[in-house]
């Protein structure tokens, strides 16, 4: 099911702020952004990058920002569809890191869910195609 202009407008400010707080190594704002449940995820496109709940998320997000680089993401296409309270996104676009690398193709894909008013991810999976 396509989402109304209205879901589709929070869902995008949601993808965008947890790229932004990426971006910017913002640890607590990028936690905050995902569902405090034990089965949320972020499974990322590198074997490592595989965070399941709370604790893996603040793992992966406290060795992500450790590293001398961040990781900048530009999506051009996106598609959000939703039933209630749960939207399903997919985009596509680029990565790069702020070491100077040059653009690479990026996939990615989520389910959010509204919780109080705010989307909340609840999956997060991206992947580098070839």
């Amino acid at each position: 099911m396509i989402a109304n202009a209205e879901t589709r407008w929070a869902v995008i400010q949601a993808v965008d702020a947890l790229l932004d707080h990426i971006a910017n190594g913002r640890h607590r704002e990028s936690i905050a952004s995902f569902t405090c449940d034990g089965d949320g995820a972020l499974i990322g496109s590198e074997a490592s990058e595989w965070a399941i709940g709370p604790e893996g998320l603040r793992g992966f997000f406290a060795s992500l920002y450790a590293q001398p680089y961040r990781v900048l993401f530009k999506l051009d296409d996106r598609r959000i569809s939703a039933a209630g309270n749960v939207a399903w996104f997919s985009g596509e676009g680029t990565y790069r890191l702020s070491s100077g690398d040059e653009d690479k193709p990026y996939r990615l894909v989520g389910v959010l869910e509204r919780r109080e008013g705010r989307w909340l991810w609840q999956l997060f999976s991206g992947s580098e195609p070839v």
